[in-house]
């Protein structure tokens, strides 16, 4: 296994099931970092009391910090010092959770089952992707167009409340990130590969980015199918 030394720098290789339980180790603490601070936001009602105090407007901050998060994460990962890979992400893991307080208050005992039936998916298509032989790289555009179209999706139900209620869009919407779910596992392979098995600061880093990039599928997820089960509740 890698771990640090006494001078504080990193050392041993890792095999690659090695390099993936410490993806996926890292992913589930952001998981429950989002879960912990949802809950307590829900308990305390900070988000919500939030923007009535901001006219809605705070809702925009939190959406910013996440957009700069990302994309920092995302344009220096290959030069970014391990420590503060860490931090941005589980930053951007406690910001989700403030954001997702609502939805515990709103969706209440739904939000779980939700929670519980996106991890029963996510680990059959992780599954899917360590496992294949299938180079997945191929539907790399297919996702991209499908990420496109989910985008202009949201942004036309600002405007269509039909396509905001759409379980159509809610399915397409699961397809498509359990597709990438296994596509974001099957890279974690040229992470591996880059980092020289997993050594150093870079595989570090990169380890805490396959964690990001696995988080954000879930995250996106759960929430198609928070949408699903939310529909059929009110049915």
């Amino acid at each position: 296994m890698s771990e640090m030394n006494r001078s504080g720098s990193f050392s041993t290789e890792l095999t690659f099931n090695g390099y993936l339980s410490k993806v996926f180790s890292r992913m589930g603490m952001g998981l429950l970092v989002t879960a912990v601070v949802a809950f307590l936001g829900s308990a305390t009602g900070f988000y919500y009391n939030f923007l009535v105090a901001t006219g809605g407007f705070g809702a925009w901050i939190f959406f910013i910090a996440e957009l700069f998060i990302a994309g920092s994460m995302s344009r220096s990962v290959m030069n970014m010092d391990a420590r503060k890979t860490n931090i941005l992400f589980y930053s951007y893991a406690a910001i989700t959770g403030v954001t997702f307080s609502l939805l515990l208050t709103y969706y209440e005992t739904t939000a779980w089952s939700a929670f519980a039936f996106s991890a029963l998916l996510f680990f059959c298509c992780a599954v899917i992707g360590k496992n294949t032989d299938k180079d997945l790289s191929k539907f790399s555009n297919l996702f991209l167009g499908g990420l496109i179209a989910l985008i202009a999706a949201s942004v036309l139900s600002l405007f269509i409340p039909a396509i905001a209620n759409s379980l159509i869009v809610c399915y397409v919407g699961v397809l498509l990130f359990l597709g990438l779910t296994a596509y974001d596992v099957q890279r974690l392979k040229m992470f591996y590969i880059q980092s020289n098995n997993g050594y150093g600061q870079l595989g570090e880093s990169l380890a805490t980015y396959g964690a990001f990039q696995l988080y954000l599928d879930f995250i996106n997820l759960f929430l198609y199918v928070l949408r699903i089960l939310g529909n059929r509740r009110r049915d």
